[in-house]
């Protein structure tokens, strides 16, 4: 691995352009060598990459090696005067020419900042230091997501922050401050830089800029300020034409004389002046500055006190032992040439498997985790039938969020939820799906003999899958063309399905298919380690419910589900899903991130609530949005994170006028951390305020959903308190119907909205 030989790893930041990030990374990297270490620069300012110019190496050609290229040698190390190696990689090495032009979107930078961490060769380093662009832009995400893949959790020493005194460069640099703290990345400090200009002439150092904001704010944020940094014209001469630093007599910087001694005797020698970059430094007035600022970042960095892991979450939490530990993979390849054009169908198809009733009652056999052992290839082979791909996976400890490039997937140990749009083939990768359980996970089955057989199929707890009227049921293909050859399609498959729909025929209605529990008498179940012989339980359908659960809680006693589906989007509001109407650039990831702030979402669990929330979000081109929720419950307890469940929500957005749709489903239980349903529905609704949506709350019975007075009420045995989610401000209520089944409770629920002149013609035009 490219890092691997990397002790620690400085990110030098800024949010303003012009504060002097590259001079303070070259100078941090001169001192760290002149004090000993070994140090590598790593150069992701992409459209203007400086590191090359400031050491004066612009001509350096990078070597290409098997797999890599190899950084570029400033000086190697020098142990008799204590000299470290430095060593350089940036793209300006790759570029014809100094002044050639990089312009590239979005995914070509992320491509770029990857290679960069992942295939340059860098021997054994001490210090790693990048220099980074200005702003929070795609390569400050690209570089914290990828450094919380490929990093070890004590790599990551933290960023030294780079500002100018004055206000207009202090009030851009505390965003980046904040998106330090956002992305877990641990601020070593702040430089004040450019206070003050050293006068050639004279003996003279003037506060151009003024003098001391950079310190204030290091004092607002409770970070280390790490020293003021003035302009220093020598240093320049030095960069520019290597000539050794000089300064007339009288010369005080920092109430230090740096005057250069017998000046006289040295100009002649100035032009046979051979010693290295790093040792005419040492005369630099800026070299006794830079040794104190490397001093207080080595401390601030290490010994004492351990890197904080990089996490891509928006708070710290103190608690270490309740933390859920989160990862995100991106699949880069797939987000890259994703183009939404055609993605016409806004409602999505929504299948939900249950292979047990919980994740602590896995039958015996099952491999530790369940469903979430099986690898991400092995879903993809599944996704390729459905027609998805995989954009991310945000991994945690209890459930595997995927980003789809058609909506979303969640793997729990102990079952799977599929959410598909478009033209996606749902229902014909559930055979994989079963087969996958049963080989891969090592779930019962009942249908056939033997594993080998290539019919087998995992024998599912339970099975649901259910879908809003499509917009455009005509161009659906297979078992999609209708309800009724969906049902076909299910029945044919399981023993004991129920097929209803719910809501007017002539109106936005919802259709549901759901399994019962087998009841007639059956043969043992069939694991990968027991007898292949004997002869199968049926010879085609598959039974549901019959595997006797372990000992131990059940999840689904506290299973509910809202999903609310919203049409004809406010048109105002649908244009921040568009990328060309919002003035967006940038890879699909990073916007989608910059969305999910801006319309609110990322509100409707706050992190000040859900301290370990995280959102994985993506904005398509030329529009769509989607985006999965990991929301760990709470620990009761500091020892308490073994039996800790995590819940999710995911969200679809299809804005054009002619799809106008956008989808919000959540399990997080009501009045979990004081987040009622009904907040929960309101602060939706206000971000899409749609002219008609429908609302489904699919509960277990132990969560009484009915009040006495007929209406949905919010709560639990628990004592949540009650509250009604019947009326919603600036909505009438259309339809009301609840269904009660042998388990759960359902209430439908369809609205629209006060004044809404749209299309009351629900587009039904299917053969149910």
């Amino acid at each position: 691995m490219s890092l691997s030989k990397i002790k620690h790893i400085v990110l030098v930041l800024s949010g303003k352009g012009g504060v002097g990030k590259s001079s303070v990374t070259t100078q941090l990297a001169l001192s760290l060598s002149l004090a000993g270490h070994s140090v590598g620069v790593l150069d992701v300012d992409l459209t203007g990459p400086s590191i090359p110019r400031m050491f004066a190496i612009e001509d350096a050609k990078v070597t290409q090696a098997p797999g890599g290229w190899l950084p570029i040698t400033v000086h190697e190390a020098d142990p008799s005067s204590g000299l470290g190696s430095l060593r350089i990689m940036s793209l300006g090495f790759l570029l014809p020419g100094r002044g050639d032009a990089v312009v590239w979107r979005g995914p070509k930078k992320t491509a770029m900042v990857r290679q960069f961490l992942s295939d340059v060769f860098w021997d054994e380093l001490d210090y790693l230091l990048i220099d980074t662009p200005p702003g929070t832009s795609d390569e400050h995400i690209s570089l914290a997501e990828t450094l919380l893949q490929k990093a070890r959790p004590d790599q990551v020493a933290g960023a030294v922050v780079v500002t100018t005194p004055q206000g207009v460069a202090t009030a851009d640099v505390r965003k980046e401050l904040n998106f330090c703290t956002k992305t877990g990345i641990r601020i070593l400090g702040v430089v004040e830089n450019m206070c003050g200009f050293v006068c050639p002439n004279c003996s003279e150092c003037t506060n151009i800029f003024g003098s001391g904001g950079g310190e204030v704010m290091a004092n607002d944020f409770n970070v280390r300020f790490l020293g003021r940094v003035p302009i220093d014209q020598q240093f320049i001469v030095l960069v520019e034409t290597g000539k050794r630093p000089r300064y007339p007599e009288g010369t005080v910087v920092n109430g230090q004389d740096i005057s250069t001694k017998a000046q006289g005797a040295m100009v002649e020698e100035e032009t046979r002046d051979t010693a290295q970059l790093v040792q005419k430094y040492k005369d630099c007035s800026l070299a006794p500055i830079f040794k104190t600022i490397t001093a207080d970042v080595i401390s601030a960095n290490i010994a004492d006190t351990p890197s904080t892991p990089l996490k891509m979450t928006s708070t710290d939490v103190a608690n270490s032992a309740a933390t859920e530990e989160t990862h995100l993979t991106i699949n880069h390849e797939v987000a890259a040439d994703l183009d939404s054009t055609n993605a016409f169908e806004g409602p999505e198809k929504l299948l939900e498997v249950w292979f047990a009733p919980s994740a602590k009652t896995l039958p015996p056999g099952v491999k530790e985790n369940g469903l979430k052992s099986v690898s991400p290839s092995v879903w993809e082979g599944m996704l390729d039938i459905v027609n998805c791909k995989v954009l991310s996976i945000v991994n945690s400890d209890h459930v595997d969020a995927y980003l789809l490039s058609e909506s979303s997937m969640f793997v729990f140990p102990h079952k799977l939820i599929l959410k598909t749009c478009g033209t996606t083939t749902l229902l014909l990768g559930l055979r994989r799906l079963l087969r996958i359980a049963a080989i891969d996970a090592g779930f019962p089955f009942h249908n056939v003999k033997t594993l080998e057989d290539e019919r087998v199929a995992a024998t599912p707890h339970r099975v649901f899958y259910s879908r809003k009227n499509f917009l455009f049921p005509d161009r659906q293909q297979g078992p999609h063309s209708s309800w009724k050859e969906e049902v076909k399609f299910l029945d044919e498959l399981f023993e004991n399905g129920s097929a209803y729909l719910v809501g007017r025929m002539n109106a936005d209605h919802w259709y549901l298919y759901m399994t019962s529990p087998t009841t007639s008498t059956l043969t043992p179940p069939r694991t990968p380690s027991s007898s292949t012989g004997g002869s199968p339980t049926r010879s085609a359908k598959i039974p549901t419910g019959i595997v006797a659960p372990c000992s131990g809680s059940i999840d689904d006693n506290d299973d509910e589900t809202l999903e609310i589906l919203m049409m004809d989007l406010d048109q105002d509001l649908a244009k921040q899903w568009y990328l060309e109407d919002s003035d967006k650039s940038g890879e699909g990831h990073a916007l989608g991130t910059v969305v999910s702030d801006k319309c609110g979402l990322s509100e409707v669990y706050p992190t000040s609530a859900y301290p370990e929330a995280r959102i994985d979000s993506y904005l398509f081109t030329p529009c769509g949005f989607s985006a999965n929720g990991v929301i760990p419950a709470p620990a009761q307890s500091s020892d308490d994170t073994a039996s800790r469940a995590a819940h999710y929500f995911t969200v679809h957005v299809t804005p054009e006028p002619i799809c106008s749709y956008a989808s919000f489903e959540t399990n997080v239980p009501s009045g979990q951390n004081g987040r009622q349903t009904s907040e929960v529905i309101d602060h939706v609704i206000n971000i899409f305020r749609p002219g008609r949506f429908t609302m489904t709350l699919f509960q277990t019975k132990n969560k009484p959903a009915i009040a006495s007075d007929g209406a949905d009420v919010e709560g639990s045995q628990k004592g949540h308190a009650k509250q009604t989610v019947d009326r919603i401000d600036g909505y009438r209520r259309i339809d009301r119907i609840i269904h009660e089944f042998e388990d759960y409770d359902l209430v439908f629920r369809y609205y629209e909205r006060e004044g809404w002149t749209g299309a009351k013609r629900a587009m039904v035009g299917e053969d149910s």
